[in-house]
């Protein structure tokens, strides 16, 4: 009797497991009949074929503009940190819009401002801050070849740190966040870029 059970609760999995099924494959016909494409689909045999990675690398990437000038005279040392900021940015870019180089011919060119700040986070009793937020924003435009501009937008991305009171791990822990913003602030560009162009 106890086996009857059994058998007859293995079948209404397999049933269960046959419907899902069904479904899975009905929800993938109807998605491919009505012309959705994954945003990031897989290189086919053809050179225009990539998916938007392939207008994604028609986008040639301006230098990166931080919201404070080099002054050499000055010796401003936030400056050198935008700067650093800038150059970190201009390069995950470059990673994923233009991995095999600057296109010969660009259909987009793409301009971006950044500006960073930093908060306190976490302080003590006395005053004293222990963690601090790192916020990075990048102001953006997508000019064509005429000189338009077909998008406008801005990315924000916070990250923290530790403040240990101690030079040196202190550098490195705010060096470490600004690197990670500048890698996510990448990624969010990419991602919206990306959405633009596949629409």
């Amino acid at each position: 009797m106890n086996r009857l059970g059994d058998m007859g609760k293995s079948e209404d999995y397999r049933r269960v497991g046959r419907r899902r099924l069904m479904l899975a494959v009905a929800a993938t016909l109807t998605l491919a009949s009505c012309g959705w494409r994954p945003l990031y689909e897989r290189p086919g045999p053809a050179l225009t074929s990539g998916g938007v990675g392939t207008e994604l690398a028609a986008i040639s990437i301006d230098p990166v503009v931080p919201q404070s000038d080099l002054d050499p005279i000055g010796g401003s040392t936030q400056a050198l940190y935008d700067s650093r900021s800038a150059q970190l940015l201009q390069n995950y870019l470059k990673e994923a819009l233009n991995p095999y180089g600057a296109p010969s011919s660009a259909a987009y060119h793409l301009a971006i401002d950044l500006e960073q700040t930093t908060r306190a986070a976490v302080s003590l009793g006395d005053g004293s801050v222990t963690r601090e937020d790192l916020i990075m924003t990048a102001t953006y435009q997508l000019h064509d070849v005429k000189g338009q501009t077909v998008l406008k937008d801005k990315a924000n991305i916070v990250t923290s740190y530790d403040v240990l009171r101690e030079p040196y791990n202190d550098l490195a822990s705010r060096r470490d966040a600004q690197q990670r913003a500048a890698q996510q602030l990448a990624q969010a560009i990419q991602t919206r870029l990306a959405a633009y162009l596949r629409k």
